[in-house]
């Protein structure tokens, strides 16, 4: 179980790092539009995949631990289902905005800002109990 656990834990910090990078690529090609749009896409296939791996796992652990429902376990499931919400509408919020000729670097820090807070909050959060 410690295995399953560790493996979590990991791949939680692996999306958090993925999160990080996705929040200051479009600061860092912020001059290179065309950059900015190829790499702000693959960004959003390495967050589906981290994302895609971090629910997995998680749902694993939870099956094989038998645990009870908790405060710590519920979040994370509103927080697997909030991430790929909020993550959507800052792919479509960009392409409205890129298609009108606008950066929308800050609109997309802010949306990558409130997804790590997110999860760094329920990660403290479960460590604690």
């Amino acid at each position: 179980m410690e295995v399953l656990i560790g493996y979590h834990r990991h791949l939680v910090e692996a999306l958090l790092l993925v999160l990080g990078v996705n929040l200051l690529l479009p600061y860092l090609l912020r001059h290179d539009l065309p950059k900015r749009v190829f790499y702000t896409r693959i960004g959003y296939f390495v967050f589906w995949a981290a994302w895609a791996m971090v629910a997995f796992s998680g749902l694993m652990v939870w099956i094989f631990a038998g645990r009870p429902h908790t405060l710590p376990v519920d979040l994370m499931i509103v927080l697997v289902l909030l991430l790929p919400i909020l993550d959507g509408y800052r792919a479509i919020r960009l392409k409205k905005l890129w298609l009108a000729e606008q950066d929308g670097i800050g609109f997309s820090m802010a949306v990558v800002g409130i997804e790590i807070a997110l999860v760094t909050l329920v990660t403290v959060l479960s460590l604690s109990r």
